[in-house]
Parts: structure tokens; C-alpha cells; sequence
């Protein structure tokens, strides 16, 4: 099996009150028990971090993108193929808070 990045990007502002955040995380727990064969790890992005980039070789603390840009977490799992990494993720009660990226991850 391949492993695959799910890229969750946020739809909205990820300033939510404490009982929405554990509601939120509640659906995903209970995904995550449904896909057992192919969750491997996943990970929320803190708010703050760095933008380098080689032209301007000037490190920034965020907010460093457009909201729409704005990567909130990710989750790893593993699929035979991308078609079936994309039938998983569509399952994910994620979707209603983010955009997913799904990407095959090398080697």
C-alpha cells in the first residue's frame, strides 16, 4: 500500500470556541475508528510559524498567507492507489470544515 497526505486547508477562520473544537474532533475520533486499515497519523498546525523564501531571505513570523492558503493540519493514511485514497477521504467528516488536498507521498 501507498501512503497519502490529506492537506486539510481551512474554509474558514480556525478561531472556534473550545466545545465546537471538541465536537469537531469528536466526528473525526469516531472516523478515524472506521478506517482502521488505513490511518496511519495525523497533526493540527499551530497558528504561528515562519515564511522563507530564497528571494527575501527574511524570516516572518504568521500570519504569512491568505486565509484561503492557510494549512490547519494533515493526516496520513495508506490506499492502494489514489482513487481509494480519495474514496477514503471523502468519508471524512472533515469536509465540512476544509478543503482536502490528497497527495501520494514518495518513497
Amino acid at each position: 500500500m501507498q501512503q497519502f497526505l490529506l492537506l486539510l486547508n481551512s474554509k474558514a477562520s480556525r478561531d472556534i470556541s473550545p466545545e465546537e473544537l471538541e465536537r469537531r474532533l469528536s466526528e473525526y475520533r469516531e472516523w478515524v475508528k472506521t478506517i482502521p486499515d488505513h490511518y496511519l497519523s495525523d497533526s493540527r498546525l499551530d497558528k504561528g510559524g515562519a515564511y522563507i523564501t530564497q528571494d527575501k531571505p527574511v524570516l516572518t513570523d504568521g500570519p504569512f498567507a491568505e486565509l484561503n492558503e492557510v494549512i490547519a493540519g494533515f493526516v496520513v493514511i495508506r490506499a492502494n492507489d489514489l482513487n481509494q485514497a480519495t474514496q477514503v477521504t471523502q468519508t471524512s467528516p472533515l469536509l465540512q470544515y476544509f478543503n482536502i488536498a490528497v497527495r501520494p507521498i514518495v518513497g
